[in-house]
């Protein structure tokens, strides 16, 4: 049997709009579609059982009870983590909103381990140390997780760029990119339409696409190689980053597992120069 979750995120990028958004559903919450109604699971995602049923057929699935089967079995055979606040916070004089904002981070961050196998982050990590240049974009929310990403993966390969999608500057990039580079793509909603364009144009190079998204149904998606989902969702009306540097941060640190000999000469390079320009604040001897 195949994992009922997998097939829905290999179809996923060949799916109407309307029957993407039923995908994003199920798989941020197929813990609790295993229990809906086809009604149920319908009502919940604002659409029509007949755009359910059409999704089912799309993936390969008979009908609803079919993939309901499918994720019967896999439910049972997976042992679903459990994320608990501590103790000690439900007993601290904590603010309410500091209390769900700790609480619907912990979930994100859990969440994003549910949807991003270790199996799938390999690939995406792969994708990282074998591009010849690296290329980390996005615009407004994301662009903290571009930067973060841009200057471990620069200081460590010595291979990678930040360039803004907002700015047309990424045009004389684009130009010169060929079969080897590497476009990383974050992109939240409501998903800026230059970043998107920026990935289209770098796929006709035949530039491989890594997107680190928020939902399925994101635009960046079709025309990915490989994607990270990132729940971004906050108490206020931001998109938050947390769950993304969460993953990234792990993606930083796994790198060196391939490379860590050329990394490791690289790094100490790099901190002679640093204490030969005396960089560092400090206290001399």
């Amino acid at each position: 049997m195949k994992n009922p979750i997998d097939v829905l995120k290999a179809e996923v990028a060949s799916l109407p709009k309307s029957q993407k958004l039923v995908v994003d559903y199920i798989i941020q919450h197929y813990n609790d579609v295993g229990f809906m109604t086809v009604e149920q699971l319908a009502k919940e995602v604002g659409t029509s059982t007949t755009t359910v049923m059409r999704l089912m057929n799309s993936v390969g699935y008979t009908g609803y009870t079919e993939f309901q089967k499918n994720l019967h079995t896999l439910l049972k055979e997976e042992a679903t983590p459990q994320m608990r606040l501590e103790q000690n916070l439900k007993q601290q004089p904590y603010r309410e909103d500091w209390q769900r904002h700790y609480a619907l981070q912990m979930e994100q961050i859990q969440k994003a381990i549910q949807l991003n196998s270790e199996t799938s982050l390999d690939g995406a990590i792969k994708q990282i140390y074998s591009a010849k240049r690296i290329f980390c974009t996005s615009v407004r929310s994301g662009l903290p997780v571009a930067q973060y990403l841009t200057h471990n993966l620069n200081r460590m390969l010595g291979n990678s760029k930040l360039t803004i999608a907002d700015s047309s500057d990424w045009i004389d990039d684009v130009v010169g990119m060929s079969k080897g580079d590497l476009l990383i793509a974050v992109s939240y909603a409501r998903y800026g339409k230059r970043l998107i364009q920026y990935v289209e144009q770098a796929k006709k190079k035949g530039v491989r696409i890594l997107a680190i998204t928020d939902n399925y149904s994101s635009p960046v998606v079709p025309h990915a190689d490989v994607v990270v989902t990132c729940p971004a969702n906050s108490i206020a009306s931001h998109n938050s980053i947390v769950s993304t540097i969460f993953l990234v941060d792990y993606m930083i640190s796994a790198i060196p597992r391939d490379q860590s000999e050329a990394i490791s000469k690289r790094l100490k390079n790099v901190g002679e120069t640093l204490q030969e320009i005396d960089y560092h604040n400090g206290y001399k001897n």
